[in-house]
């Protein structure tokens, strides 16, 4: 029978095998992803499509991605490809040294990201003031929701979904006429939040906040800095990851299994570290939170 330190050591070579498959190159290390230009769903009216810029919301996810700096970002513009190939094809000419990216050596992306706008609001509400022409009370909100299939670009598997979702609601002014529409700056914030919290999650996806080091004042160091979403106070839960299991109909890995071994909370974030206290421990004695177990926000009840 296996004792939970081997167990823990078969987990850990499991995870990282999962995780970090062997690659070429320091570069090649890092996952590629590719995200697809978002759709907009049926939900969202004619008149609020007017006011969706697809572009930006798009550019802000890709650029959401490149500052994890754990992912490599290609792009599939088809403007930025059209523009690749014909700086290739004068690679490819006399009158270049030909050290432009080789036809057909682009890169193929690990994952493909699908976003969809299944919600979008951006409105403008004016009230007339009574007993003043000409017045009006105005205020302005909006409302931006996604959902992302994150899929593996080998299996076709659909890996995780997210659901993502930003608002806002500014104050109510006095103002002289009541038409026109929310600043475009209010969108963009929107599409930014909504960005950041897809890379915090797709990044926790691919690679799960783990333990690197178990400090002598009970405290743990987690392999997530300034850049990695968490927050000053935040309690997260610590599991050991276990035996691998198998599919008995396939055959196929379903990865490791997890044991709650304890709770943390976050007390500093360095740029590249963040140290967490030691809550709670399920079993200090036979299983404590140690070097390797992964660590995870609490699911909501």
């Amino acid at each position: 029978m296996l004792t939970r330190a081997r167990l823990r050591a078969a987990g850990l070579l499991l995870v990282a095998a999962m995780l970090f498959p062997p690659m070429a190159g320091a570069e090649e290390e890092q996952p590629a992803v590719a995200i697809k230009a978002p759709k907009v769903g049926e939900k969202v009216s004619e008149a609020a499509v007017r006011h969706l810029n697809i572009e930006r919301l798009w550019a802000e996810l890709e650029s959401s991605f490149r500052a994890t700096r754990k992912l490599r970002v290609l792009s599939r513009d088809k403007e930025v490809i059209a523009d690749l190939r014909e700086e290739q094809k004068f690679a490819e000419s006399d009158l270049a040294k030909g050290d432009a990216a080789a036809t057909g050596e682009m890169s193929n992306a690990h994952y493909l990201v699908l976003p969809k706008v299944q919600d979008f609001k951006f409105v403008r509400s004016a009230s007339p003031l009574p007993n003043f022409d000409s017045k009006y009370r105005r205020q302005d909100s909006g409302l931006l929701q996604l959902t992302v299939q994150m899929v593996d670009t080998t299996s076709g598997q659909v890996k995780a979904s997210f659901d993502l979702s930003s608002k806002f609601s500014t104050s109510s002014q006095i103002v002289n006429s009541r038409g026109g529409s929310p600043d475009s700056s209010h969108f963009t914030t929107m599409a930014k939040d909504v960005a950041a919290q897809l890379a915090d999650q797709f990044v926790a996806a691919v690679f799960p906040m783990k333990v690197v080091k178990r400090t002598r004042d009970g405290q743990v160091i987690i392999n997530r800095g300034k850049d990695g979403g968490v927050r000053m106070g935040e309690k997260l839960d610590v599991f050991f990851a276990g035996e691998e299991l198998i599919d008995p109909d396939t055959g196929k890995s379903l990865g490791a299994s997890e044991e709650l071994s304890g709770t943390v909370e976050v007390v500093r974030i360095n740029p590249k570290v963040t140290y967490a206290k030691i809550v709670s421990e399920v079993d200090p004695v036979n299983g404590p939170i140690n070097t390797g177990d992964i660590v995870r926000r609490p699911q909501a009840k």
